[in-house]
């Protein structure tokens, strides 16, 4: 008898279910590699024997590919990423700042800028984006707020950006570099959900193109590229190049996939070539369907309006977020329903929405069935009692006492959650998805913190970062142990 293999067991399982992928990657469960790329992929795991090149000291076709990304996407130099945008992020803090050196970084930021800070040692400073009501929700921050950050940190080192967020929107990047410029300092965008935005003249203007200084796409997100696959860039305007080349060697294996290589060298080929063509036809897709979803009865599928929102400059047509507040379900129960009587994944759900993410891949049979499955549960749903809603707010975001690599090697202790106000964490919390922490090493822990955690665990939230997941106990900083 066969001994168990779960994660294969569990990838073919999924893969009989035959769902409809609305979430990364963007190859649509292979969909969008050819049928000679996907038989020849498994082929190609080689290493880097004379003629395949050396990912750590290129010189032949991994510096030729390298050189025809930064073409591609208007890069001073690329680096292809092997461990996702992850990666990227880090190196970037690694190159810029230094221990205690202050950061402007936004707290709706991904979870590796938190790993990023560990590394660096840098001290955060946190700037926040407007909520956009009704749906609270952080759509983009405005210039005039970074600024005014930067007024009470001058020291600042550098600003770090997230743009577009989760949800497919855009900062005004251009106006924010310019604001930085008088200060002299360097602005670096997460643009991990943005890789295509070069591709097609209605999608927001690339960060790299609008004077950032560095930016890192998640190529695997929004292209057909196997996941991990991301890729750095840097521009004129980015100064510790070296440090940078050094931290990218620190952080990435010496043994990366060729399969995974491969699929981004492909994918900025296959953008370059056809890309415009490929988004034209998908992005009329979305608004013929956009159209159709928002008249549903009791749901929201917000488009043009967005560009309303403080501090939105641009958003995604293929980010499609349904608020679904006019139903007597959760975004959480409306994608467990998806799941399980429409075999259609989404991208990600919160209290009060789902997001469902299209890619070049994807075809009027997606749309359609996603559109006939909402207005199936609308028919179902619609005008019943209200569901189960977050009974707190998110509360402000705690006050950062210690630098997050202090934290990171103090001592600490077990305590139960009713009793950790007035405590520093020792442990990162984050509601996942999007990734964004609510509550990081380093920071006091509130009382109005408490009480929002303990609306996660009721909620059904799925929660990563801390040893107990159930959020009933949490690690606290020792100050005992001083």
């Amino acid at each position: 008898m066969r001994s168990r293999a779960p994660i294969y067991e569990a990838l073919l399982k999924y893969r009989a279910e035959n769902n409809t992928l609305l979430h990364m990657p963007g190859h649509v469960g292979g969909r969008g590699f050819t049928i000679e790329e996907l038989r020849t992929m498994g082929t190609l795991d080689f290493t880097e024997v004379p003629g395949l090149d050396d990912l750590h000291s290129p010189s032949g076709p991994i510096q030729e590919a390298r050189e025809l990304m930064a073409q591609a996407f208007g890069a001073r130099e690329s680096f292809f990423l092997v461990n996702g945008a992850t990666s990227g992020i880090q190196a970037v803090f690694l190159a810029v700042a230094g221990e205690g050196e202050p950061v402007l970084v936004p707290r709706n930021a991904h979870r590796s800028f938190y790993a990023g800070l560990v590394l660096s040692g840098a001290m955060p400073v946190y700037y926040s984006g407007r909520l956009m009501r009704p749906w609270g929700l952080v759509l983009a921050v405005e210039p005039e707020d970074i600024a005014a950050a930067m007024e009470q940190c001058s020291d600042a080192v550098a600003v770090f950006l997230v743009s577009p967020t989760y949800y497919g929107t855009t900062a005004d990047v251009g106006e924010i570099v310019r604001l930085m410029a008088a200060y002299g300092k360097m602005v670096l965008v997460d643009e991990a959900h943005g890789a295509h935005f070069g591709f097609h003249p209605r999608l927001p203007a690339p960060a790299l193109l609008q004077g950032a200084a560095a930016v890192v796409h998640g190529m695997h997100k929004s292209l057909p590229v196997m996941t991990q696959g991301a890729a750095l860039h840097i521009g004129p305007g980015f100064k510790p190049v070296v440090r940078l080349r050094n931290a990218y060697h620190l952080l990435t294996t010496t043994s990366p996939s060729y399969p995974l290589l491969a699929s981004m060298d492909l994918a900025r080929c296959l953008m370059v070539e056809e890309g415009t063509e490929r988004l034209e036809s998908v992005l009329h897709l979305a608004d013929r369907y956009r159209a159709k979803i928002r008249v549903i009865p009791g749901l929201e599928c917000p488009g043009e309006e967005m560009l309303q929102a403080a501090g939105v400059k641009g958003y995604d047509p293929l980010k499609v977020l349904v608020r679904v507040t006019g139903l007597s379900l959760t975004g959480y129960q409306t994608a467990d329903l998806l799941r399980e009587q429409y075999r259609i994944q989404v991208e990600m759900a919160g209290e009060d929405f789902i997001l469902a993410m299209f890619s070049p891949g994807h075809q009027e049979e997606d749309w359609g069935g996603f559109y006939h499955a909402l207005r199936d549960i609308s028919y179902r749903y619609v005008g019943t009692a209200p569901g189960k809603r977050l009974a707190v707010p998110v509360p402000p975001y705690p006050r950062v006492e210690i630098t997050p690599r202090q934290a990171y090697f103090s001592p600490m202790r077990r305590m139960h959650l009713s009793e950790v106000a007035g405590q520093l964490s020792a442990e990162m919390v984050t509601s996942y998805p999007p990734g964004i922490p609510c509550l990081l090493p380093g920071e006091l822990i509130t009382s109005e913190m408490i009480d929002y955690l303990y609306s996660l665990r009721a909620s059904g939230c799925r929660v990563q970062g801390p040893d107990d997941p159930s959020l009933e106990y949490l690690y606290v900083i020792d100050n005992a142990a001083d």
